[in-house]
């Protein structure tokens, strides 16, 4: 016992004053009661409590009976029964348990068609049924094989109660089974649909088979210790709901349970892809793609409309240019179709030879700037042949240094000419002779020869030899024609006008050279005038020009290369699938161009190291381009090559819109209903709409989507466990439509469970403060409680002593009154 307000105690001082006051008391029996009332009254001043014991711990027992446990469950559940009786806990049970007569005991009951194993709904339960505030704790017995996932709030509420879970491993079932069915990507028609199995658990035999509604498909045969995975690969063939089932048969090794050695599932199969073909250069080329593809696609040859509009994301998965011009595609189209790639995620394909790309005129268009690579032309820098016919003047005034000069001016223009070029040397003397006739410039020892034997000595008679030159100059066949005159100027008169003019017609100009120390001839410079030629002044070998023969030009080399070109591959095997990328054969012919910096280059030349595929995203959407025609020629290597058709559809499925699905829906299973939820992707789709069918039904009826928010629509449809319902949904304005299911539950997915994502007991156990046994111990533990929250309760003992002190005043009085009556004073 303690007092509340102990300092009021000092007061029982004053009980001794009781036996004097208001006088003495002679009576011992009188003085008692008058010092128990005061001493009672004192007490009721301090206010006397005392601590009452704590709350007595609850206990609650979970214990799993599902098909999973198998036969051990058997002792573990008389195991948990008994240290339930002997917590005196209420209990929790899972599972189809057999009959037995203290079933009335169980406190709940959970999953008593054997078709799940809710582990996170027993917990709360069993958290339910011990009181807030009282100290408690649960016992948990399981293989911890939930088919259900949602146990992270109860865990988080137990160990905000402190509520310890005392966790006890019970054995699993020693088998082997399959444990998933899942599709890698959207299932398309045409398109290879990628479907992942996995097996649990250990066998040195056995077979997988992955079957169809036509019969089995692939089989694989395979060895398994505690996991094993398998890829099928097949092209569906229509669009709607495909029912898919895998077969495990155990050929060698423990298979105690056959009930879940099948695992069957439904997918749904969407439409095959849309591309709108463009491009009438190549013969039959949509045809001949179509067939290439397959099943996967549906090509549109219609022409470009010209008011494309919104309709064109929404009308098609991809836009496909196949060796088309610039100027045959409207440039509003190309505008829209530019937007709805960057904007709508609409993909864009474009190939194609000589009437694509650079050579086609898609410089500087909308579109220029979506593509991945951009386009190139280089420039040759031409050198065009010439002929020179060199005129020496070898006569007696070009004695001395004079004709040196002139062989050394000749010299420098011979060396100035490239081998394609030629050349030939006439001397005049009062006679023309041919020192070296026109040859190759590339015979410059012949020619030096020829120079090295002219001397000077004879008259000076010039026009024969222009003459000469000029007749000789007409029968041969290059770009330029130049007659080079070297003189000291004193030469004789003559019809020159008449001649140089009339070679200049013909495109052969004539320069004249005046050797010596004269400054000027007026007559070598209106030969040069009459020529189109120049005039140049040699006074000594000091001062010896630069000749001028010819001027350089350049031209534009085409952008396609034919010819043999090998390949090799680059990118992920996401672009490559089942096809081996050194396989490709050499491409015949491509546009030679430039990949952007940010886009990814598919395959390249091996030489030039030029793209011949690439591929990047400008926006929302793809384009992809090839450098090639992928049914013209330059592709025609390619014909005999089993993986261009698988590749080439992968490409272009790749570079596709995700979808051009007005809506996004999804479906999930709450409770005993489908939620099926409704997104919009397309700005601007009408309201969507929804059927709902079991499996095997009709069409189904017409389910009401209701707005949850501004492009949201949610409808919530009955849906018992063992009901597969398949929907189909879509825009009231679009004739799309996309398919989903709600795949069922049933004894066999509780026998399916993967092992990997099994509920963690021991990691439970010491979240929560509890005790994780691997086995059942052979005598039952002491499980410690926590979680009392509740305030500490007070006895006050007050009012008693109160009472108490009213009790023996009356009893004081009464003992007074009698002691009146009998005489005493």
């Amino acid at each position: 016992m303690s007092f509340l307000q102990p300092e009021l105690l000092f007061l029982l001082l004053l009980v001794p004053v009781a036996w004097f006051v208001p006088r003495r008391v002679t009576d011992v029996g009188h003085g008692l009661l008058r010092s128990v009332v005061i001493a009672a009254v004192v007490l009721a001043l301090a206010r006397p409590v005392t601590l009452l014991d704590e709350a007595e711990p609850r206990y609650a027992v979970v214990v799993d009976q599902s098909p999973s446990v198998g036969v051990p469950g058997a002792r573990a559940n008389d195991f948990a029964r008994g240290l339930a009786d002997q917590l005196d806990a209420r209990i929790v049970e899972i599972g189809t348990a057999p009959v037995r007569p203290t079933d009335a005991a169980v406190d709940r009951a959970l999953a008593r068609d054997g078709a799940s194993t809710p582990l996170g709904t027993a917990l709360a339960a069993a958290l339910d049924m011990l009181p807030a505030g009282d100290p408690g704790a649960i016992a948990l017995f399981t293989d911890g094989l939930a088919t259900e996932d949602g146990w992270g709030a109860v865990v988080q509420e137990l160990t905000a109660r402190g509520v310890p879970v005392h966790t006890f491993q019970t054995s699993r079932t020693d088998d082997v089974f399959p444990i998933s069915l899942e599709t890698l990507e959207t299932l398309r028609v045409g398109h290879t649909a990628r479907i992942l199995v996995e097996v649990a658990g250990s066998a040195t035999d056995f077979d997988v088979a992955l079957s169809g509604p036509g019969g089995e498909i692939e089989r694989r045969s395979t060895e398994a210790n505690g996991r094993a995975a398998f890829l099928f690969e097949f092209e569906p063939e229509e669009a709607g709901f495909l029912e898919l089932s895998v077969d495990l048969e155990v050929r060698a090794g423990t298979n105690p349970l056959t009930v879940n050695d099948r695992l069957a599932r439904t997918f749904a199969v969407q439409d095959p892809l849309r591309a709108l073909y463009m491009g009438g250069r190549v013969r039959g080329g949509a045809a001949r793609l179509a067939e290439l593809l397959g099943r996967g696609f549906e090509i549109d040859t219609g022409a470009a409309p010209t008011d494309a509009g919104s309709s064109l994301a929404a009308t098609y998965d991809l836009v496909l240019f196949d060796d088309e011009r610039a100027d045959a595609v409207p440039a509003a189209f190309q505008r829209e179709l530019a937007r709805a790639v960057v904007e709508d995620g609409l993909g864009f394909f474009m190939s194609g030879g000589a009437a694509s790309f650079g050579p086609g005129g898609w410089h500087e268009t909308p579109l220029a700037e979506v593509l991945p690579v951009e386009f190139q032309q280089k420039e040759e820098k031409r050198d065009p042949s010439t002929t020179l016919v060199v005129i020496i003047d070898t006569s007696g005034s070009m004695g001395g240094n004079r004709v040196q000069l002139a062989k050394e001016v000749s010299r420098l223009a011979i060396r100035r000419l490239l081998p394609h070029d030629k050349v030939g040397i006439v001397e005049f003397y009062g006679a023309k002779h041919w020192a070296a006739p026109i040859q190759p410039a590339s015979n410059s020892i012949e020619l030096e020869r020829a120079l090295n034997r002219l001397d000077a000595g004879g008259g000076t008679v010039i026009l024969p030899a222009i003459e000469e030159a000029f007749y000789a100059l007409q029968n041969v066949q290059t770009r330029y024609k130049h007659v080079l005159v070297l003189t000291d100027g004193g030469v004789e008169t003559g019809a020159f006008e008449s001649l140089l003019r009339r070679m200049a017609e013909k495109g052969i100009t004539t320069s004249t050279v005046l050797v010596g120390p004269e400054a000027h001839s007026e007559f070598l410079v209106s030969l040069a005038n009459w020529g189109k030629g120049r005039f140049y002044n040699v006074p000594n070998r000091f001062n010896l020009p630069e000749i001028l023969l010819k001027q350089p030009t350049s031209a534009k080399l085409p952008a396609y290369r034919p010819g043999t070109h090998p390949v090799r591959a680059r990118g992920g095997a996401g672009w490559w699938g089942n096809v081996d990328p050194s396989a490709v054969p050499p491409l015949a012919g491509y546009v030679e161009t430039r990949a952007r910096p940010a886009a990814q280059v598919l395959l390249e030349t091996e030489s030039e190291g030029h793209p011949a595929l690439a591929t990047w995203q400008p926006g929302l959407g793809r384009a992809t381009a090839l450098m090639t025609e992928p049914t013209g020629a330059g592709t025609e290597g390619w014909r005999d090559w089993d993986g261009y058709g698988p590749w080439l559809a992968r490409v272009l499925a790749r570079t596709a819109a995700d979808t051009r699905e007005p809506y996004a829906f999804d479906v999930v299973r709450e409770g005993p209903s489908a939620v099926v939820t409704a997104r919009r992707l397309r700005p601007g789709a009408g309201p969507p709409w929804l059927r709902a069918s079991l499996a095997g039904g009709d069409d189904g009826e017409r389910i009401e989507m209701h707005v949850r928010a501004e492009g949201l629509y949610q409808a919530r449809v009955p849906a018992g466990p063992d009901d597969e319902l398949r929907f189909t949904g879509g825009a009231e304005d679009d004739s799309g439509a996309t398919r989903l299911v709600l795949a069922a539950r049933g004894e066999s997915r509780e026998l399916q469970v993967d092992p990997d994502g099994a509920l963690d007991l021991e990691r439970l156990a010491l979240a929560t403060g509890g005790t994780y046994f691997t086995m059942l111990p052979d005598v039952r533990p002491t499980l410690a409680a926590g979680g009392g929250s509740a305030p500490a309760r007070l006895r006050e003992w007050r009012p008693a002593c109160l009472l108490l002190a009213l009790l023996f005043y009356l009893i004081e009085i009464y003992y007074r009154r009698r002691d009146v009556r009998g005489g005493t004073a």
